[in-house]
């Protein structure tokens, strides 16, 4: 086996093993980072986020579904 092989393969299993996993560790914690941040911030600052009326999101998938087309 050539030298160029056995560094491209330490290479493939270095970024299998060590770098991918380190990856999705680090963006689950970012994602769960920018969760817990946004509850904090919105308990601090007491405004909630409004969410859509159910019956006015029935009324808009009623029209949808039932337009002629």
């Amino acid at each position: 086996m050539s030298i160029k092989k056995f560094v491209f393969c330490v290479g493939c299993a270095i970024a299998w093993f060590i770098l991918l996993p380190l990856f999705i560790v680090s963006g689950g914690l970012s994602l769960l980072a920018y969760a817990l941040f946004g509850e904090i911030s919105e308990v601090l600052i007491g405004r909630r986020k409004s969410a859509m009326d159910v019956n006015a999101a029935r009324e808009i998938a009623r029209r949808l579904c039932l337009s002629p087309r």
